[in-house]
């Protein structure tokens, strides 16, 4: 297929917990956007896992729907902004320290999670109604490897015009790197692009 102008536009794919399961309650108790998913939880008891500036506002925004919210790190400090961190103080939240998810409890829809504190070993089980994954996201770039420049965590480095360092080559979406990973920022990409391209070509047939 040849073509003189190429829009990227793969995605970003969330970061699994990588627990047997997963992938089959996805929809089903284990959910990976807040702001996508968190309507269905109100009132009810959740965990977030993570420790990040993600993990943190996807558990402080849960915090105004859920009955419980629990933030789930392996470690002892979080890594979030503090702006995140003064909002947490006030926030109701809970926050299980040194534990990581090695299990998930189940019906027809998940019911829990099996924790395991990683200086101990030891394990305990946690009642929740929703499990929110924010550990990550791997961007969709394999395929570009080594033919478009990418940023350390495997994005593609495009600018705000959607541009590539690669003349004709452009990246929309979650696949580029940005500061913000939505759909409404998706689709203004889109739109930059469509722009931008059009000037290219134009800049092409002079």
């Amino acid at each position: 297929v040849r073509a003189r102008a190429v829009v990227l536009a793969t995605g970003a794919s969330p970061r699994e917990m990588g627990l047997p399961g997963e992938r089959e309650l996805r929809g089903r108790g284990v959910a990976y956007c807040a702001t996508c998913d968190g309507m269905m939880y109100r009132n009810k008891t959740v965990a977030v896992l993570g420790g990040g500036n993600s993990a943190v506002a996807d558990a402080l925004y849960l915090s105004k729907l859920c009955r419980e919210v629990y933030l789930i790190h392996r470690r002892d400090t979080l890594r979030a902004s503090k702006v995140y961190m003064d909002a947490l103080k006030d926030s109701g939240i809970q926050i299980l320290w040194n534990s990581r998810a090695v299990g998930l409890l189940r019906d027809k829809r998940v019911s829990g999670l099996v924790l395991e504190d990683v200086r101990t070993w030891a394990r305990r089980e946690l009642a929740c109604e929703g499990i929110f994954v924010a550990i990550g996201r791997v961007p969709d770039t394999e395929l570009f490897r080594g033919q478009v420049e990418l940023d350390e965590q495997g994005y593609i480095k495009a600018d705000e015009t959607t541009r590539t360092g690669l003349p004709g080559v452009f990246a929309v979406g979650d696949v580029r790197t940005k500061p913000l990973r939505q759909i409404v920022t998706a689709t203004a990409d889109g739109a930059t692009a469509s722009h931008f391209i059009e000037q290219y070509l134009m800049e092409e047939n002079r």
